[in-house]
């Protein structure tokens, strides 16, 4: 079953999100939609593991982005939406890892063909995937989504492995050059930040000044000659709804 959240003081609104929302999910996939008014009323049942959040940017007292930061300390992995009639994003939300922004003024096939877009994006993360990695004999099998980055080393690479169930970051290494690893994961999310890493898009918290802090607070520069291609993958990553100041 899948646990979705809409936040957001616009009643009308919220119930036409929740209509939208089980139109495009359908009958063949179980689902619990929770409803809230408020940013207050939403803080309130974070202990809930939502894999889905749908967050209005403009509420009362606590807005989307200040719920959004409370939420992101206890649920890094749900997919986070932002909902707005007119204010663009500012740099803050992007430390909250949005997937997508949905305006609330799209048209009818818009609104479907973007919430297709986040119920999938929803599903694919329910699906963990792993990457299996030998080196002198041993053989381990890492879940995707631990891996912060990937860095070069003499023999192979170094996999940085960052676990949210103990807050404990590990590395393996592996016997595998860092250019056969990344053709296998450059469609996992994965891009060179620099020769010698690349980077998982999912482990990045925030990035400043071509500096990039990652979820375990590692933080790694994107060299000149990876930055159009970097930024402009993580902006496809993230949906391509803002720009940054870079």
């Amino acid at each position: 079953m899948y646990r979705i959240a809409i936040c957001d003081d616009d009643i009308a609104y919220t119930e036409y999100l929740e209509k939208k929302i089980k139109e495009v999910l359908g009958k063949s996939e179980r689902s619990s939609i929770c409803k809230y008014y408020s940013g207050e009323e939403f803080i309130d049942d974070l202990e809930l593991e939502f894999d889905l959040v749908f967050l209005d940017m403009q509420m009362g007292e606590i807005d989307g982005i200040t719920a959004a930061i409370k939420f992101r300390k206890r649920n890094q992995d749900a997919v986070l939406v932002f909902c707005t009639g007119i204010q663009l994003p500012q740099p803050e939300f992007f430390d909250v890892q949005p997937f997508r922004y949905l305006m609330k003024n799209y048209t009818e096939n818009k609104m479907d063909e973007e919430l297709k877009n986040i119920i999938n994006k929803m599903i694919e993360n329910k699906k963990e995937v792993y990457i299996v990695v030998r080196n002198d004999g041993r053989m381990d099998k890492i879940a995707i989504d631990n891996i912060t980055y990937i860095s070069n080393i003499k023999r192979g690479c170094c996999i940085h492995i960052f676990s949210k169930k103990d807050n404990q970051c590990y590395e393996f290494a592996s016997n595998k050059k860092l250019i056969d690893t990344y053709e296998e994961l450059k469609n996992q999310s994965f891009e060179y930040a620099h020769n010698s890493y690349i980077v998982n898009f999912k482990a990045i918290i925030g990035i400043k000044n071509d500096v990039i802090t990652l979820e375990d607070l590692t933080t790694l520069n994107i060299s000149r000659s990876k930055r159009k291609i970097f930024h402009s993958r993580f902006a496809d990553y993230l949906g391509g709804k803002y720009k940054r100041n870079r």
